[in-house]
């Protein structure tokens, strides 16, 4: 842990030796972690600290949506060694911004069962600040599963709150390694219910469904490449090309002329390649 400890304050620059005296509080007597916790973001800022993805420990994060007081937390909760139990309470009892720090400091906490816990909190909430916080912006979602209570079919309902929320598949760092049928079946319901309520898609619905087909699946890529929505067809070009099914190619052929957007050529272009 102290290894952690000496990366999370490089981070921190500064702002680590202000929280120091903080944890001291913690340290010396526990009943002063539900105290201290809470004061970390007036503290520390709540600015992003800016850098781009970065390695802590096994987690990968983006530090362009961390804050400072999300680190210091979990450098706290780290040194003092909370338990399962403190690590809820403290979630149970916090504020929208408590929490939302609580979630981000997971991503570099040992992965374990309060882990699968939370992320069963962020299904059920419609908070998008607190969904993000759980599945944006590092792997947490990617090195859960799997564990257990975590397995393929909770773990699909958990990264299906992306859809709905409309959140980037890209933010949830390597999420699309687990793409299955099963999920692609529960994409391509929800698409098809908002289709007939007349709402937008997840566009990246298109690109998950090309990594793991299931019935609809090669329907849906193919009608996807005439969408008036850039990002949609951008999102069904890519699922083609990771479909790969050479009997569906002509589609791709047929659309390459017709397609204003570069990008989405140059995939084309790839499917045809």
């Amino acid at each position: 842990m102290s290894r952690m400890h000496e990366q999370l304050a490089t981070l921190l620059g500064p702002a680590a030796a202000g929280a120091d005296a903080e944890f001291a509080k913690v340290l010396a007597d526990r009943s002063h972690l539900p105290v201290v916790f809470p004061g970390l973001p007036r503290r520390l800022g709540r600015n992003h600290l800016g850098g781009g993805r970065t390695r802590v420990g096994d987690a990968t994060i983006d530090l362009d949506a961390f804050r400072p007081c999300d680190l210091a937390a979990a450098d706290l909760l780290i040194r003092c060694e909370a338990s399962d139990d403190e690590l809820f309470d403290l979630y149970q009892h916090g504020d929208i911004e408590e929490r939302t720090m609580l979630l981000r400091a997971l991503h570099v906490l040992p992965v374990g069962p309060i882990t699968v816990r939370m992320f069963g909190e962020a299904q059920r909430t419609n908070m998008l600040v607190h969904v993000e916080a759980a599945l944006c912006d590092g792997d947490l979602f990617a090195r859960t599963v799997g564990q257990p209570g975590f397995e393929p079919d909770v773990a699909n309902r958990v990264l299906l709150k992306l859809a709905f929320l409309d959140l980037p598949l890209a933010r949830c760092l390597f999420a699309e390694r687990h793409a299955n049928p099963g999920l692609s079946t529960m994409l391509q319901d929800l698409a098809t219910e908002r289709e007939a309520a007349g709402r937008a898609v997840w566009r990246d619905t298109w690109r998950m469904i090309g990594l793991a087909p299931t019935a609809g699946s090669a329907a849906r890529l193919v009608g996807g490449l005439e969408h008036g929505d850039d990002g949609v067809r951008a999102a069904a070009a890519e699922g083609l090309l990771a479909l790969g099914r050479k009997d569906l190619f002509a589609f791709a052929e047929e659309r390459l002329p017709r397609e204003p957007r570069a990008d989405i050529r140059a995939i084309l272009q790839r499917c045809l390649a």
